[in-house]
């Protein structure tokens, strides 16, 4: 299928899946550089990130009356959407850390100990 025999029905229905998906997902068809086979390009764009993707043309034309092909078109666009904004999770915390000194091991500050002669007189 090329980027010219997609029609208006198509573009309704690549709209109304996208809609389930997310609302700040914006797609659009796209013609795929150097193929001409029986897949259709999708341009995936949220969160200033853009992905292009294919889909097989014979779902695209099958999607228009088959429920079934609509949600596995979902499926597909919903995947490569989530590959597209996952971030790595941060790196975790060093693993040796210093031990904190026992409680009451340690003075800090003026003390009983290491007396002067300060007191009454």
């Amino acid at each position: 299928m090329r980027f010219k025999d997609v029609t208006a029905s198509h573009q309704r229905l690549l709209r109304d899946v996208t809609n389930r998906i997310s609302s700040a997902l914006e797609t659009e068809f796209s013609e795929l550089p150097g193929v001409d086979g029986p897949n259709v390009g999708l341009i995936l764009r949220e969160r200033r990130r853009q992905v292009v993707m294919e889909i097989p043309g014979a779902l695209l034309m099958q999607a228009v009356e088959d429920l079934s092909a609509r949600e596995a078109i979902r499926v597909r666009i919903k995947g490569r959407r989530d590959r597209m904004l996952f971030q790595a999770p941060p790196s975790p915390l060093p693993k040796h850390i210093a031990m904190a000194p026992a409680p009451g091991g340690m003075h800090f500050g003026f003390g009983r100990s290491g007396g002067g002669s300060r007191g009454r007189r």
